[in-house]
């Protein structure tokens, strides 16, 4: 590769650092990082903040993950990789591009969510006791809850306040009462019955969709970004009940908990997998945060799947196009993520581990960002809720309320610090809670 002319960055330091021989990977992913940074031009200091990340950090994150994956599937003889919308689809483009490395199984991006998958696996005479219904980043509000079920608010409204359950968006899951109202709810025959309905079409919907793409097949990969396997473990349970194979799961990372699935036969996780206990020191604090973020979809969440005229199932997407994200900057991101792919010359060598590398520049930027990434990355719309009713900005500054500094619903902690008052931020550092130090999911 040609020499190149732009200053080297942080995260170029540090993957030469790990460089032992000439034109070894990370070598390698420094000179792909310099070209994509000097091909992708910028106008202003927050676009060069998300041009570089791109480059410097998500770029090494997922094409590191691209190529263990293609070697993954080799070992496990797949015949095809399924990428699962939403965090699939940057992972697909990517793969796309390593075609020109060697062979690899068929690929293709497939429509699925939260939402679908996890509602065809839900039993209508136990919703009190499904954590999925309750439970993510943001715990949900009487809103979330009847979009998760497909209920229409305003309809089931007297029933909600009949259970005691408030109305107020900022009332949820976790507050004083309101957790054992809304399962007071969801146990009341007019739910029940709805839901039972909804479970029954989505459920064959699902496996018809499962069947028509392979889903369910032993011979192929489901490609996500991971974390506990609930959504893989609800589509296997839908299509259990339809005598279909399990598949293969090739995440970034799992960490599955109590209510969540993982098969020590058919799951295997790029940078770590707390199941065996795989690559605990690869994972960086709110893991699952930083690399949804790095990928980001250009449509909206999977609501249900329709069956069009010709029989086929197809997805019904709650958006076309994913406008925050697009207006965020997702094409400038792009531009630079994938000139970072398309720049790595030669045949690189697959076995070569370059997780340490990824580890230290996800580290370097997540938990010691700089001010102008802060600001940058800060703004990006992130939504942890399945049905798509809890976008957030990715950092903002810490709160001071009565006294006590809150993390609230803010995913990127040290960005959010960053942005923060420097006497907030002391304060907020002396009363750290273990969770955040350590940010692991939480648990239902």
């Amino acid at each position: 590769m040609a020499d190149i002319d732009v200053p080297v960055t942080r995260y170029e330091q540090i993957m030469t650092s790990h460089s032992t021989r000439p034109a070894d990977l990370p070598a390698r992913f420094a000179e792909a990082s310099r070209a994509a940074r000097a091909a992708t031009p910028v106008s202003s200091v927050r676009e060069a903040a998300i041009r570089d990340v791109a480059a410097g950090v998500a770029g090494p994150a997922l094409v590191g993950f691209v190529l263990w994956m293609l070697r993954e599937a080799r070992a496990r003889r797949l015949q095809r990789l399924k990428f699962l919308s939403r965090d699939g689809q940057v992972l697909y483009e990517l793969a796309r591009r390593t075609a020109r490395w060697g062979p690899a199984p068929d690929l293709e991006y497939v429509f699925s969510s939260r939402l679908t998958w996890s509602l065809a696996a839900t039993d209508p005479d136990r919703l009190a006791a499904t954590p999925w219904l309750f439970n993510s980043f943001m715990k949900s509000n009487a809103a979330d809850l009847c979009a998760r079920l497909g209920l229409v608010l305003d309809e089931y409204q007297p029933v909600l306040v009949a259970s005691g359950v408030s109305l107020d968006p900022e009332v949820r899951a976790h507050q004083p009462g309101q957790g054992d109202a809304l399962r007071r709810f969801v146990g009341t025959p007019e739910v029940t019955l709805a839901v039972t309905r909804r479970v029954t079409a989505v459920r064959r919907l699902v496996a018809e969709y499962a069947a028509q793409h392979a889903l369910a097949d032993s011979s192929t990969g489901l490609v996500d970004a991971g974390w506990t396997g609930r959504m893989i473990g609800s589509l296997v349970q839908a299509c259990g009940a339809a005598d279909m194979s399990r598949p293969h799961a090739l995440l970034w990372g799992h960490e599955p908990r109590a209510s969540g699935w993982t098969d020590p036969h058919r799951v295997a996780a790029y940078m770590y997998n707390t199941a065996i206990g795989q690559g605990r020191r690869w994972r960086v604090p709110d893991a699952p945060f930083v690399v949804e973020t790095f990928c980001m979809s250009d449509h909206g969440i999977v609501s249900t799947y329709h069956r069009d005229e010709s029989g086929r199932i197809t997805p019904v997407l709650l958006s076309a196009t994913n406008t925050p994200a697009m207006e965020w900057g997702l094409p400038l991101y792009r531009t630079a993520l994938y000139a970072f792919c398309d720049a790595i010359d030669g045949h690189p060598h697959l076995a070569e581990d370059v997780r340490p590398v990824v580890h230290e520049v996800m580290d370097a930027f997540w938990c010691h960002p700089t001010e102008a990434e802060a600001h940058a990355w800060g703004t990006y719309p992130y939504d942890s809720d399945p049905a798509a009713t809890a976008v957030r900005p990715l950092a903002r500054p810490v709160a001071i309320d009565g006294g006590h500094v809150s993390r609230g619903d803010r995913a990127w902690l040290a960005g959010s610090l960053v942005l923060s008052a420097p006497a907030t931020r002391a304060a907020y550092l002396r009363q750290l809670p273990r969770f955040d130090r350590t940010g692991a999911p939480a648990v239902d």
